[in-house]
């Protein structure tokens, strides 16, 4: 991780939704964030279905009685149900969407259906309005899936009450305007809903990064620690390479900040991360350990390669000109990855090699 890149997270700039990879961990965050919304609004709008089944059946008769039960009771609330399931199957996300994205098309249809058999059809048009406000506001959808489910929809509405219903002009023009307001304030609700979920996303990876980042150096700090050694742990065991792991504590500074105050120790300790975070790989991971130690993890083949890598460091630093007259210099404890290795094992060996490294002189390298 580069430096530059770490400092940004101590003054983070908004989430870029351009970026393909913050637009598909946002994406996925939203996956998580629906899925229970989904799953509750599918089976109480199934619910509904079923109770509107049992009101038409107390209040209207006749042949229309029989479309209606089919509709709102044999297929709207077992296709709702069943997309409330499927969210239980991540892998059925896809599927589940797009049945979800069809269920007001064929909720409409089924309406249509039955306004079509009524003398005064204007009775059950206004689930037709509810449907497109539906899509927007509660369905989980988000808003271009819910903008095109609506526009589908509004186009079947539009063509069939046109088409095929014997409305006046007057109930027409109305019928069309109230529509178009379901859609309006439905689409702004759901443009609303949807900008203020990118607000607490990226607020929330802010807060995370805060979370693991050292504010003097813009490091990965301490808490991180655990993440990133699992991960190289894990895939070294699977994919049977190895990785070297530094332990680099500046010598005497103690001394220093004593000397010059802890302003200038702070300032020293900022340098130290940008030569540090320069002389690293993109694919090397760099932690403020504590105080003036800092934990380094190459991804190389081999101890004659790390020792070579943490060489050019060390050389680095004990050259670079510091803002105090007397030369900086590190001392390193080394080890690499070793079967059934553990966070704590791992760690242990590098500490103890810097203890030798201490013992031995400091500015140097030891290896265990």
């Amino acid at each position: 991780m580069l430096y530059d890149k770490q400092d940004s997270v101590i003054n983070p700039p908004a989430i870029d939704f351009q970026d393909k990879a913050k637009k598909e961990k946002f994406d996925l965050w939203m996956i998580k964030s629906n899925l229970l919304q989904i799953r509750l609004v599918s089976a109480l709008t199934g619910l509904l279905y079923m109770i509107s089944a049992l009101i038409n059946s107390l209040v209207v008769s006749g042949d229309i009685l029989a479309i209606m039960i089919t509709i709102h009771l044999y297929v709207m609330p077992p296709f709702l149900f069943l997309i409330s399931l499927m969210t239980f199957k991540k892998d059925l996300y896809r599927l589940f969407i797009f049945l979800l994205m069809l269920s007001p098309v064929v909720a409409t249809i089924g309406n249509l259906l039955i306004t079509s058999k009524l003398e005064d059809p204007a009775l059950y048009m206004t689930e037709l309005y509810l449907i497109i406000f539906w899509i927007f506001t509660v369905s989980g959808l988000r808003l271009w899936q819910a903008t095109l489910s609506a526009m589908t929809t509004v186009v079947v509405i539009f063509s069939v009450t046109y088409f095929f219903f014997s409305l006046s002009l007057e109930s027409f023009v109305m019928h069309c305007f109230w529509m178009l307001a379901a859609f309006s304030f439905g689409f702004l609700a759901a443009y609303l809903l949807e900008k203020s979920y990118k607000e607490v996303f990226s607020t929330h990876e802010q807060l995370t990064q805060l979370a693991m980042t050292d504010t003097l150096t813009g490091l990965y700090n301490r808490a991180k620690l655990d993440e990133l050694l699992q991960d190289e742990l894990n895939r070294s065991k699977q994919f049977h390479h190895t990785f070297g792991l530094a332990i680099m504590d500046l010598d005497n500074f103690k001394k220093i900040n004593d000397t010059y105050g802890h302003q200038v120790g702070d300032t020293i300790l900022k340098e130290i991360g940008k030569i540090i975070t320069e002389t690293l790989h993109s694919t090397d991971k760099v932690i403020r350990w504590g105080g003036e130690e800092f934990l380094l993890i190459y991804l190389v083949k081999n101890q004659k390669e790390v020792l070579k890598r943490i060489e050019e460091l060390r050389l680095h630093i004990e050259e670079h000109l510091f803002p105090i007259s007397s030369t900086i210099t590190a001392s390193f404890g080394l080890t690499l990855y070793s079967k059934d290795d553990t966070i704590d094992s791992i760690i242990q060996r590098a500490d103890n090699a810097l203890y030798i490294a201490k013992n031995n002189g400091r500015n140097c390298t030891e290896f265990n």
